[in-house]
């Protein structure tokens, strides 16, 4: 009865647990952003790094303090003592301090904070373009923009769906080009200009002049139409006569000027990041997205260049990990049966099994009561410990079943033959455990994933050992009647033989025997200390291939668009067999700072390995044959796998802390790493 129940709790466990990509973390790590436009990394590293990093200083709980600064970006993590009793408090203290400092008035953004939590990771991008054109026109993408908004809008209508974030988008402005000739012909300053248009009921400042030759004023955010703005009288013409603002300059919509260019599929396009709701699954958000998208696909009219892609899915991985415990857990069951069927009888074998999906269900039942999902961390505890979860229930049944043909009844055998390998099997399974224990003590991130692993091995030991004990010794009471009288001898009864002479043998050299196994143990070492090398984590077939690269020095954004627009074709080219999607960022880094504009980074999404014929070393050497031939005006080109996790660093890091020692340090730094 009880086994029955404990896997109905299983099978309604697995439906109450929620399906992540990763265990529910946050981490002890602050990044603040700050955006300073047409600051360069100099300015930025004085204006913003330096009087951020000396407030930031002051707060007891930080322990370190990493950043990066750029021309227009400057990027602060800080790095929390672990232990801190009240993160909450501490991340307030942090925010109080940043928005403490008097930054320069040319920054409009307030410092962006972001905690890293697994839960806020976002789950799919979805990308919005238009085939029209490789590149967007101000109307054009006027267009798409609100097409995006729509679909964003679509999107935070979920329940599943907690935030979307944009990415390639523009802000919208009006662009007020005035006339420098008509000035001087009205004898009107540029600054009245100004002056008059901040006054309007304009609602921010606005902006400044872009040229000699062609003054602009920008206006940003929420404000009057052109129409409106066409009519302002601006005081100061000749002879008080009144001079509207039409007649001086000419005033349209516009964007926000471009610091970097996103392309999606060749196009430029807007991406649309997605978080899931932390109260929900990432499968069940991935099908409520996957709902939306398609939903407001059906709804363009027939013949629209309107594409949606989507990319970056991150639920693929735990998909693959259900599939792979589904099959595998499927072929080792079978294969148990036949191996158990080989040393012992058919039903002692089957009743042995069943620890496995009892041990199962019985970490499905306590991980729901312990608030864990089912995600990569818990689903390979599970893989790892799979294999052993009936090595209890294995002895146990093999000391029943010798009882048994030694003449006792069932129930006797049953009775004896688990009280004594009670407490042998129970220390094994003890021990077992404590091997895992360390994952609990290691720090960083890595440590927080990990820790989930010796948890979920524990239960799954756990759940097969009550079974062995408590359920088993009833199931083998279940035999058919004459099952405990003698047995003819089993096949396998030969080799104990054998090994029981072997083991006489050996024990008469019992002194030479320790020292030869001694030897080998310390060959072993030798071996693997001299020949083995440690990767934590190993190189796995990828999904992902990234490129990157440089146009010739000089070019602009869209010039280096244009260069990569042959790339892109012969990548686009495999879309559909071994492509998924591709994306291509110019004058953007990996963090979203800028960078040269004639720089640029591609990340290509392949289709898992399953489900493709072409290795991912092999996309790789065609498309840099091609890419020789077909855009050899790219330099620096650069292709590399994506691998899980993260890499160790270098073997040798020099971290230098003060700016005007860096030269002196690299020239006496650099001859010794020759060596």
């Amino acid at each position: 009865m009880f086994f029955a129940v404990m896997l109905l709790a299983g099978i309604g466990a697995w439906y109450g647990l929620k399906k992540e990509e990763l265990p529910d973390v946050t981490f002890n790590t602050v990044r603040i952003t700050v955006t300073y436009p047409g600051a360069s990394a100099d300015e930025v590293e004085y204006h913003v790094t330096q009087p951020l990093e000396e407030v930031l200083g002051s707060v007891e709980e930080i322990y370190r303090l990493s950043s990066s600064t750029a021309a227009g970006t400057s990027v602060i993590t800080a790095e929390i003592e672990r232990g801190a009793e009240d993160i909450d408090a501490v991340l307030g203290a942090i925010r109080q301090e940043v928005l403490s400092v008097d930054l320069p008035d040319a920054i409009r953004d307030t410092p962006r904070f972001r905690v890293f939590k697994t839960s806020r990771k976002a789950i799919i991008d979805i990308g919005i373009i238009s085939t029209a054109s490789p590149m967007l026109g101000t109307g054009e993408r006027r267009a798409l923009q609100s097409k995006a908004l729509e679909l964003e809008n679509r999107l935070l209508a979920l329940p599943e769906v907690s935030r979307v974030d944009r990415s390639g988008w523009l802000e919208d402005e009006i662009h007020i080009n005035v006339d420098p000739r008509k000035l001087l012909d009205y004898d009107i300053p540029f600054n009245t200009v100004m002056e008059e248009i901040t006054r309007s009921n304009v609602r921010q400042p606005a902006g400044s002049i872009e040229t000699l030759q062609e003054p602009r004023v920008t206006i940003y955010g929420e404000l009057r139409t052109p129409e409106e703005l066409e009519s302002l009288a601006v005081q100061g013409g000749f002879e008080g006569q009144v001079v509207r603002l039409k007649d001086i300059a000419t005033i349209d919509y516009g964007h926000e000027k471009n610091q970097s260019i996103l392309k999606i599929n060749g196009y430029e396009g807007i991406f649309l990041k997605v978080t899931k709701s932390s109260s929900t699954g990432i499968l069940d958000a991935i099908s409520a997205v996957d709902k939306a998208v398609e939903h407001y696909r059906s709804v363009q009219p027939e013949g629209t260049p309107l594409r949606v892609v989507s990319l970056d899915d991150e639920s693929l991985d735990l998909q693959n990990r259900l599939s792979i415990i589904g099959i595998n857990g499927s072929i080792g069951f079978v294969l148990i049966l036949i191996v158990l069927f080989i040393f012992l009888d058919a039903r002692s074998g089957f009743w042995v099994a069943l620890g496995i999906p009892f041990s199962f269900c019985f970490t499905l039942a306590c991980a729901l009561l312990a608030g864990y999902s089912v995600n990569n961390i818990t689903l390979a505890a599970v893989i790892i410990v799979m294999g052993i979860v009936v090595d209890d229930a294995l002895v146990i049944a093999e000391n029943i079943r010798r009882s048994s043909r030694h003449g006792a009844s069932l129930h006797e055998a049953a009775a004896e033959g688990t009280s004594m390998m009670a407490l042998p099997v129970t220390a094994s399974i003890i021990t077992t455990c404590i091997a895992f224990i360390p994952l609990f003590f290691f720090e960083g991130r890595f440590g927080s994933m990990v820790s989930f692993i010796p948890a979920v091995i524990t239960l799954m030991l756990a759940g097969s050992l009550l079974e062995s004990l408590f359920i088993l010794p009833g199931h083998m009471t279940l035999l058919p009647a004459g099952h405990a009288s003698p047995r003819r001898e089993h096949w396998f009864d030969r080799w104990e033989q054998l090994y029981a002479q072997l083991l006489r043998s050996l024990l008469a050299f019992r002194w030479p025997v320790i020292a030869l196994f001694t030897a080998l143990f310390a060959a072993s070492l030798l071996l693997g200390a001299s020949s083995l090398s440690f990767v934590m984590f190993p190189d796995e077939e990828t999904r992902q291939i990234r490129i990157t690269g440089q146009a010739p020095e000089g070019n602009s954004q869209k010039k280096t668009a244009e260069l990569t627009r042959p790339l892109e074709e012969i990548i686009m080219a495999s879309a559909g067999r071994e492509v998924i999607g591709l994306r291509n960022e110019i004058a953007r880094s990996r963090r979203g700072s800028a960078v040269g504009e004639n720089a640029f980074r591609m990340r290509v999404e392949i289709v898992p390995k399953e489900q493709r014929q072409t290795s991912a070393d092999e996309l790789i050497r065609q498309w840099k044959a091609a890419a020789a031939k077909a855009a050899p005006r790219l330099e620096k080109l650069k292709f590399s796998k994506t691998r899980h996790g993260q890499d160790s660093g270098s073997a040798v890091e020099i971290l230098v802390k003060d700016n005007s020692e860096t030269r002196r340090r690299e020239e006496r730094s650099t001859p010794l790493l020759r060596r």
